[in-house]
């Protein structure tokens, strides 16, 4: 009985002990999991954008329940905007194409998700040239710069021959980078970036216009400016044929930039005897019609036939009608076109006049030519035995010549009276010329400064020293100084400092003026072209470019010398170039430009002249002196190099350590003494050696 009863008490605690395990495992089961949150799914549309070559901008909607990304690799397309959140539109903007067909992308993306928007563009066609006539072009100038935005392309036949007489050509022409084009209905002008040499008389040729500009010089002819000679193509070769026309039609300048045969003129009176280009006239002479009207025949100064005597004949006078400064004008186009002046001079009504009135002249001994216009016998006397004129009586019109002596008052000037007469029935019968001579103007130098840039200065004969101030950055301070040598009209040394800001700001203004410091007796007048040689600078354009006043001063005639051009826009040009660069890895540089006019190889000087015919010595060679400073580096910041080049055309275009030196050499060859203003112990160790590595050779 025991037994039993311990038996179920035993069984009932087993059976509550497994109900409470299982209460206890029922209360310790894993929590069933939360739902998974919803993903931010992305859609697009379009999905794919296609552009012409012109680009341009088009949309694509982009839907998203929470914020989206719009992001590309290329650079040729842009997404606006970048993200967003929601429903939003993205603005796609593609560049210009100029080149083949091309495919990008632009990935939308969410956190869960991303899709593609393919873009692509067509590849860029050149539009096909269109050839037009040359009246067809000329009717595009609207009166002021034009530029030619079409692919147009021309054809015509070169009717001058400008180019220089070392190229085969006449030379004829006061630039040879001017070739007059006709295609027998029109002509038109193209004054190209550089000399031409290629194309002659005769040639038939196709020019390409397109980005070019039509433009007008000084009330001139319509040309297109800066053309690049590679912008003209060889076509072939035929013979030019003048239109014939009357003096009237000329003067009416519709045949402006044509070949032209002009009948029933001749030379006019007043410039009978002369040749094609004198002093007096400067290249224009004056041709008359039978049944009256003018123009003039313009020869430059190196042309082949300048000395020869302009034919007095009547009859026809072939060559290139155009205008200058308002007035009709002929160019001869071939040695043959007056060949037809062979008839006999036809009659002109009396006349009796001068070209101008009056004048007033520096108080240096100088003369000036005077034209007078007469068909009858005339007399000239001076008032003043100071002035005197020559010749003094004609028959006819020509040139005068009135030379006067240098003025002996530095404070007064003077004034004399030419009376021109004549007993013919003309009137008036009698005309006077005034001159007015100013007083002489006196050698005032400058005073002697302590820049680092300045030779040593040692008073001479004949030699005076000048120096140019500027206004740069609201200061006053110095452009450049120059030792003159006032006999041979040149600076034996130009010297200046470079540095930041000094090269940039600015364009060339090529404004060519005398230097207002020094007489003009002693410069050249380098207006134009020296006779062969180029208009070299000592101190370089390029290297004031800071303002329009500093960049003025580099164009005064006492900066200018007579190069060889092979050097002046050779290797010499490279020089200059190499000096600038100097400016990036210094504080400042300072330079002395010169040159010499004898050497041991040359001791004689040799000349050349100005616009107006006065000697000008030319250079036996140049060099340059350079020193530069940096703080903080060796020899208390200062290096130097000294450079020589004769004057002459180089085969290398490259400037090396050949052309280089270093300064204390220049001194022995040049007798200046460079940088003696620096402390001795820096100038000497400067002057002594050059690293041609640390200077660019």
């Amino acid at each position: 009985m025991q037994v039993r009863l311990y038996v179920l008490m035993k069984a009932l605690r087993l059976l509550f002990l497994f109900a409470g395990l299982a209460l206890v495992l029922a209360s310790c089961e894993k929590p069933q999991p939360e739902p998974a949150p919803e993903k931010l799914t992305v859609s697009v549309a379009p999905s794919s954008l296609e552009f012409t070559a012109e680009g341009g901008s088009a949309t694509f909607a982009v839907n998203c329940k929470g914020m989206w990304y719009a992001r590309t690799s290329e650079s040729w397309i842009r997404v606006t905007p970048s993200s967003g959140s929601g429903t939003g539109t993205v603005t796609v903007t593609v560049s210009t194409n100029a080149a083949d067909a091309r495919t990008g992308s632009i990935t939308v993306e969410s956190v869960d998700d991303q899709k593609k928007v393919s873009v692509s563009q067509q590849m860029y066609v050149k539009p096909a040239s269109v050839t037009k006539t040359i009246s067809e072009i000329r009717a595009l100038y609207p009166g002021k710069d034009y530029t030619i935005k079409e692919d147009i392309l021309i054809e015509g036949i070169v009717i001058s021959d400008y180019r220089r007489d070392t190229d085969g050509g006449l030379n004829n022409y006061s630039s040879a980078k001017t070739i007059i084009i006709s295609d027998g209905e029109a002509g038109l002008m193209l004054y190209c970036d550089g000399d031409n040499k290629t194309f002659a008389r005769g040639h038939k040729v196709r020019v390409h216009l397109q980005n070019q500009i039509l433009s007008v010089y000084s009330d001139g002819a319509i040309q297109v400016k800066n053309l690049s000679l590679s912008n003209v193509d060889y076509l072939g070769e035929t013979t030019p044929t003048p239109r014939q026309i009357t003096i009237e039609e000329l003067l009416s300048g519709k045949f402006e930039s044509m070949y032209v045969a002009v009948s029933d003129v001749q030379l006019k009176d007043t410039f009978v005897g002369q040749s094609f280009y004198a002093a007096g006239n400067k290249g224009s002479v004056t041709f008359e019609g039978k049944d009256g009207g003018s123009f003039d025949l313009f020869t430059s100064q190196y042309a082949v036939f300048k000395d020869d005597p302009v034919p007095t004949g009547s009859g026809t006078l072939k060559g290139i009608a155009g205008k200058y400064a308002g007035r009709i004008q002929m160019v001869v186009s071939e040695k043959a076109d007056f060949a037809g002046l062979t008839g006999p001079r036809f009659a002109s009504d009396p006349y009796f006049s001068l070209a101008k009135t009056e004048a007033s002249v520096s108080g240096d001994a100088g003369s000036l030519t005077l034209t007078v216009s007469a068909n009858v016998p005339w007399t000239a006397k001076s008032s003043s035995d100071a002035f005197t004129v020559t010749p003094s009586s004609g028959t006819t019109g020509g040139n005068v010549v009135i030379s006067y002596t240098e003025n002996p008052s530095t404070s007064e000037g003077r004034q004399a009276v030419i009376t021109f007469a004549t007993e013919a029935s003309v009137t008036p019968n009698t005309l006077t010329f005034t001159i007015d001579q100013q007083p002489l103007e006196a050698v005032v130098p400058s005073p002697v400064a302590s820049w680092l840039e300045l030779p040593f200065i040692q008073a001479a004969e004949g030699k005076a020293y000048f120096s140019h101030d500027m206004v740069y950055k609201d200061y006053n301070v110095r452009n450049y100084s120059f030792w003159y040598d006032l006999d041979n009209r040149v600076a034996l040394w130009v010297a200046y400092p470079l540095y930041s800001g000094m090269t940039r700001g600015v364009s060339r203004t090529d404004k060519w003026d005398y230097d207002p410091l020094v007489p003009r007796r002693y410069q050249g007048d380098v207006s134009r072209s020296y006779a062969g040689w180029d208009r070299g600078h000592q101190l370089p354009s390029a290297d004031r470019l800071c303002t329009v006043a500093a960049n003025e001063q580099t164009f005064y005639y006492t900066n200018i010398t007579p190069q060889n051009q092979n050097l002046n826009q050779g290797i010499w040009e490279k020089l200059e170039e190499l000096v600038r660069n100097q400016i990036s890895s210094s504080d400042t540089v300072y330079v002395v430009t010169g040159c010499v006019l004898r050497t041991e190889e040359g001791e004689a000087i040799q000349y050349t002249n100005d616009a107006v015919g006065k000697p000008v010595a030319v250079p036996k060679a140049y060099f340059k002196a350079v020193l530069k400073y940096k703080a903080g580096s060796a020899n208390g910041g200062y290096s130097a190099i000294g450079f020589w080049l004769e004057n002459r055309s180089y085969g290398s275009q490259t400037i090396s350590k050949n052309e280089a030196c270093s300064v204390a050499e220049l001194e022995k060859r040049t007798g200046f003494n460079f940088f003696h203003n620096l402390k001795d112990e820096y100038e000497k160790e400067a002057e002594s050696k050059f690293d041609a590595g640390a200077w660019g050779l």
